[in-house]
């Protein structure tokens, strides 16, 4: 039996939605399956006071899709028209430099600018100083601290896709569809309810269903299998029960983003085994395309955050050469009003105290609770808070997997080794907050774990000539699939360091276009947009109505004109953009670890008897890790002096032989107890055991004054607990007590080395700064309380 539809399209953000137009317009029959819900105008969630109420994907299919995995904390949104629905709209094109290396042949910005020219047609983009209303009180502000910081040839106004005709007047677009103007009410983030933004739904989505796509949402994709000729894909019908359904079709174009993409085709190759041949490369060339984030409040003069869209202004940084080139965007944010006193949960100087020893979860768990209690800020203190949005081009070196018991998604992110990156992007949020009379503020999870938060994921899906290499073809077909595409962020071979939405359209344009052109055996075909006087071919004699009633209309006439490009027109100096004033130095040690756990023994914090047991058992654990300090003065200044980290962890019986990863792993350093000179080492070491169940190995070093010198006794024995799990709620699987050995010790000395700095001046300061800090706690804690 033939299959029912020429064309499936899962997913309807960028990649999703010009596939599903494109093809549509080639007479081609399409189907689309999108997860999330239609938001009509007016529908977006509003309810702050209840999560669950429309806002998140785990309830009810709401709007954001967090998922906390164990190396990076990521955002999606879930609805018609994907990304789109929540993002900041900015439209930018990447440097040709950034084709240079990890692309497939044929890429470069030569290339794709025609089709970057033809994204910017469909979604209408155009600067903030196209707009009638003026320019927002944060733009402003940002240009003022550009001059201040000696970036103004760095500065610039990107590309957005919002409508900025009057507010309150609701006007067809090219494509029919009814919009109203921005009314700078700061919500594009989480959704605009006034249609001012130009979403996938409003341009692309609405000219397939025009054209007789067939859409049905709330349809979750689990399962994709090949059949002869074609695919069969199965769903999960959200909106009748939960009911599993399936569509079957000659091509199937995978677009539900990089993350959900790379996890489809995941468990096609090691769950369902029904994509067996996958290239081995399939979750590799993972990015975060460089996203930080941070705050500042009470700047001195009024930031309105509230006002505007959310993105209008950007700087370029560029520094270094070569191998040490550091490149990324700095963008200032908003938040709508509504929002302010959540954004006070991110303030340490107003939160309440979080104990040290909070892994990511439990931690998100907290801050929770203290958005609501901070959720009925006055609006006029709100006026007073600042967001900075970052991104740049990191390693493109994380991997996206499955574990292999549980099968739940996993990321490999590598913290330390894009460090210079993240060390520079805070650097820069230092010196904008202090020219705007207050001081920078951090993503907790980022303060307090250095976990990053990604809002732009890219890669999992990688294009490549060859499957050794990549997952994809050039032209966006998976290797050994034939018909099987991957139209998304996930076909991204590098993070590209520019919000990634133009340049995710731009190479589905090129895809679609260069299948089209195949299938339709027309080797001059193109989007009618391109080819004014054409109009699309017609699938029936009788004019469509689309599942959202639209008729079908014909798009204006008007060519595509030559797109602007903001980041073109930035000017950096030979030697680089001026560099920061503010230094960010590291600091990296590694330890080695020895001693017994025991299984099983009681009571629980009998550690010395449990260590005893585990001798006599010969129940050894030893752990290698090296410590990472990103930011000295913040780990000085803070009350849990927090580091990362990475290594090797052998407990016997429980990893195997040659030890398991750590990474993500917490270390804090003379963290306050509850008596007054008593501090503790804190060592929050997560793993994978040998059964494959996540395990944390739970412990701390003990630092206060007993009878007798105790002070190599405190610093060197940690009482340890092995849970099962990765929270410190987990049941207890061992204790026990491993030491630090003096020849150890003495070879840990040889390990330390300052990052972020060549100087040996500064090298021999922040290294004299940690070992004071230390030496001084010791003071405190085993001298200064006999005087006392």
């Amino acid at each position: 039996m033939a299959p029912a539809y020429d064309t499936l399209v899962i997913g309807t953000g960028f990649g999703g939605a010009v596939a599903a137009c494109r093809l549509a317009q080639a007479g081609l029959g399409v189907r689309v399956l999108e997860r999330g819900l239609r938001y009509p105008k007016g529908s977006f969630p509003r309810d702050f006071e209840d999560p669950r109420n429309g806002w998140l994907w785990q309830h009810r299919q709401g709007l954001f899709d967090i998922k906390l995995l164990k190396g990076m904390s990521i955002v999606q949104a879930a609805g018609y028209g994907g990304g789109s629905l929540i993002y900041a709209n900015v439209h930018l094109r990447p440097p040709p430099e950034v084709f240079a290396s990890g692309w497939p042949e044929g890429y470069g910005r030569e290339a794709l600018d025609p089709y970057y020219d033809l994204v910017a047609h469909m979604l209408d983009v155009q600067p903030i100083t196209a707009s009638a209303r003026g320019l927002p009180t944060k733009t402003q502000r940002m240009r003022e601290v550009a001059k201040k910081l000696g970036r103004e040839a760095q500065f610039f106004h990107p590309n957005l896709a919002v409508r900025f005709a009057p507010a309150g007047e609701p006007l067809p677009n090219k494509f029919g569809v009814l919009q109203e103007g921005c009314n700078y009410c700061g919500e594009c983030d989480i959704g605009c309810n006034r249609r001012a933004k130009n979403t996938l739904d409003l341009n692309y989505l609405a000219r397939a269903e025009q054209l007789g796509a067939e859409v049905t949402t709330q349809a979750e994709v689990t399962r994709i299998e090949p059949l002869s000729p074609g695919y069969r894909v199965t769903y999960t019908d959200h909106a009748n029960a939960g009911r599993q359904c399936t569509v079957d079709a000659r091509r199937v174009f995978l677009c539900a983003g990089a993350v959900n993409t790379t996890e489809l085709l995941l468990r096609a190759r090691d769950v369902h085994g029904t994509l067996p041949d996958l290239s081995a490369r399939l979750g590799a060339r993972y990015s975060a395309n460089g996203d930080f984030l941070a705050f500042a409040f009470d700047t001195k003069e009024p930031w309105d955050p509230a006002v505007g869209p959310t993105i209008t202004t950007g700087m370029v940084v560029d520094e270094g050469q070569g191998k040490d080139k550091t490149w990324f965007l700095f963008q200032e944010g908003g938040h709508p009003a509504q929002a302010a006193g959540l954004m006070l949960a991110m303030d340490p100087d107003r939160a309440l105290t979080l104990p040290a020893d909070l892994l990511q979860r439990e931690l998100v768990k907290v801050l929770r609770t203290r958005s609501k209690e901070m959720a009925s800020i006055e609006n006029e203190r709100g006026r007073f808070q600042a967001v900075f949005l970052a991104m740049g081009r990191d390693k493109s070196n994380g991997r996206l997997s499955l574990s292999p018991l549980t099968r739940e998604l996993q990321v490999q992110w590598d913290v330390p080794a894009n460090l210079p990156l993240y060390r520079t992007q805070e650097q820069l949020c230092e010196d904008v907050a202090r020219a705007l009379g207050t001081r920078a503020a951090y993503n907790p999870l980022w303060e307090r774990l250095h976990l990053p938060v990604s809002v732009h994921n890219l890669g999992g899906c990688a294009m490549a000539e060859e499957p050794a290499y990549g997952v994809l073809t050039p032209d966006g077909e998976v290797h050994g699939y034939p018909g099987l595409y991957v139209f998304d962020g996930a076909a991204l071979p590098v993070g590209i360091g520019v919000n990634p939405s133009a340049s995710i359209a731009a190479v589905a344009e090129r895809n679609v276009e260069r299948l089209i052109r195949e299938l339709k055996e027309a080797p001059g075909w193109v989007a009618p947009e391109r080819a004014p006087g054409t109009s699309s071919p017609p699938r029936g004699a009788p004019p469509r109505v689309s599942l959202r009633m639209m008729p079908e209309v014909e798009p204006p006439s008007s060519p595509v004109m030559p797109g602007t490009d903001p980041l073109g027109d930035v000017v950096v100096p030979p030697g680089g953009t001026v560099a920061s004033p503010t230094p960010v130095v590291g600091l990296r040690f590694t330890e080695r670890m020895k001693g017994y756990l025991q299984p099983g023994h009681q009571p629980a914090d009998d550690f010395n008897g449990a260590a005893r047991a585990g001798q006599r058992g010969g129940q050894v654990a030893e752990f290698v890790v090296t410590i990472t300090l990103p930011n000295l003065d913040r780990f000085l200044a803070q009350e849990s002096h927090g580091g990362i980290v990475q290594g090797t962890l052998h407990v016997r019986g429980l990893t195997p032989p040659g030890g398991a990863s750590v990474e993500n792993g917490v270390f804090n350093l003379f963290v306050g107890t509850e008596r007054f000179y008593e501090r503790r080492m804190l060592y929050l070491l997560p793993f994978t055991g040998a059964d494959g169940q996540p395990y944390l190995l739970d412990g701390y070093k003990e630092v206060h004054d007993d009878a007798g010198f105790d002070v190599w006794s405190d610093t060197s024995t940690l009482y340890a607990v092995v849970r099962k799990g990765h929270e410190r709620s987990g049941p207890v699987v061992s204790t026990g007590i491993i030491r630090l050995h003096l020849p150890d010790f003495l070879q840990q000395l040889t390990t330390f080395s300052v990052l972020g700095t060549s100087s040996p001046l500064k090298q021999a300061d922040a290294l004299r700064r940690f070992g004071g800090m230390f030496m001084g706690t010791l003071w405190d804690v085993f001298a200064r309380a006999k005087f006392d």
